[in-house]
């Protein structure tokens, strides 16, 4: 016969003992799970349900209801718990406003009732009171309190909640309130009456030019310019004229005065357009414009321009060069002569080269306000013994340029000795 020490049994008695209060707990909760499901009150949809009021007991709703309104509103035992989702099914989320310098808390929604046609621009977690129509097909807005009411909640995801509440009346005449919660369907597109691309702030975007760098920036930009190195140039036109902006995603537009320009997002109005730099590659710029509501925000892809081919044309080039000093030279384009000195920018122009002196001139042709071919006269070195001219050529789009190095024909030319003249006297006249 085997002996147990009593240590053993104690705890064999134990193990059996926690077995059996484990089956019940698991039963118990089993059981607690389904009278949950059957009893708690959920709608037809799965939407949940809270009633709260003067008459209620133990949480739980009185019944019955007198009726409230008729139609839609009015209330009976047998489909009380279906009116949240007969007002999910009358919603529909149209658009709410998402420029980037609106804040979520106080964004317009803009939501419409299907079966009234009805728009309506409501503020983020505002109340909106319903009553039924006249011929009781849908509901409408109501300018005075009714006993639905719905607060749409613009959420962080973009989607709206929609928090609705009912009051209820008993026939004993207590009241109560009924509440519901749903994210409502949402309708989007954009109306046939409102054509975004007929608006000037989306045709300017939409005639834009991209270039993915700007050579010139990049060799003569310096530190003042050094933040537009990595950015690229949306060119735009205005009037007969153009203008460029240098941007890099994440970047805010203001149109205003009938031109784009670079603000920052705590600078931008709500009362114009607005613009953000959605991303930047070797291919496309895309932009994301708003017109003042925020309502229809417009997707805009401008392909990036392919750089040309540079063509070296003779009469561009300058000929018969001459040295005048270490930093002075004269020479020829086309039948004209010119002087120019180191540092010089030259303009090509229609009728001619143009040579830009003027801070404002250059500041106008980095912004391409000022367009054409340009020649920067860098300097004079020597080369084999020989004195030579250096500079850039770079085309309209400054997408392309081009080294120079071009050979000086002669070195300054000796003046020729003038005869000496004697100083006018008093009542004389010089001879023409």
């Amino acid at each position: 016969m085997l002996i147990f020490p009593p240590s053993t049994l104690h705890i064999d008695r134990w193990l059996k003992q926690s077995v059996r209060y484990a089956a019940f707990a698991l039963a118990a909760a089993a059981a607690g799970m389904l009278l949950f499901f059957f009893l708690y009150p959920w709608d037809s949809n799965g939407f949940a349900i809270q009633r709260t009021g003067s008459s209620q007991k133990g949480g739980r709703a009185f019944f019955p209801y007198e009726a409230i309104g008729t139609g839609a509103l009015a209330l009976h035992p047998r489909h009380a718990l279906g009116w949240v989702s007969r007002l999910a099914d009358e919603l529909a989320l149209i658009a709410y406003n998402s420029r980037p310098d609106i804040d979520s808390r106080d964004a317009k929604i803009l939501i419409a009732l299907k079966n009234g046609k009805e728009q309506l621009t409501l503020s983020n977690g505002h109340p909106l009171y319903l009553k039924e129509s006249e011929q009781g097909k849908g509901l409408h807005a109501s300018e005075t309190a009714t006993g639905l009411c719905v607060k749409p909640i613009l959420l962080d995801n973009g989607a709206v909640l929609v928090e609705a509440s009912r009051k209820l009346v008993a026939k004993d005449g207590k009241t109560g309130e009924e509440k519901g919660q749903f994210i409502i369907a949402q309708q989007g597109g954009i109306p046939a009456r409102y054509n975004p691309m007929q608006m000037p702030f989306v045709k300017d975007l939409k005639a834009a030019r991209s270039f993915s760098q700007d050579l010139l920036i990049l060799k003569y930009g310096g530190r003042e310019y050094a933040g537009w190195k990595d950015k690229v140039v949306l060119e735009l036109a205005k009037g007969a004229g153009f203008y460029a902006l240098f941007v890099s995603p994440g970047d805010h537009l203001q149109y205003d005065d009938g031109e784009w320009r670079l603000v920052s997002l705590e600078d931008l109005k709500e009362n114009l357009p607005v613009a953000c730099v959605k991303s930047a590659s070797g291919k496309s710029l895309d932009i994301e414009a708003w017109d003042e509501t925020g309502f229809y925000p417009v997707q805009v892809k401008i392909e990036m321009e392919k750089p040309g081919r540079l063509q070296m044309k003779p009469e561009m080039m300058p000929s018969s060069i001459r040295l005048r000093s270490g930093t002075q030279v004269s020479c020829a384009f086309g039948k004209r002569r010119v002087i120019i000195k180191q540092g010089d920018w030259l303009l090509k122009t229609p009728t001619g080269w143009r040579n830009l002196r003027r801070s404002e001139d250059i500041e106008h042709y980095l912004h391409h306000r000022l367009k054409g071919d340009l020649l920067i006269f860098d300097g004079i070195e020597k080369e084999q013994g020989r004195s030579v001219m250096k500079g850039h050529l770079f085309d309209e789009t400054r997408t392309q340029v081009q080294p120079l190095s071009i050979p000086i024909d002669a070195e300054k030319p000796q003046g020729k000795t003038s005869r000496k003249r004697k100083p006018l006297q008093s009542g004389e006249k010089r001879a023409a």
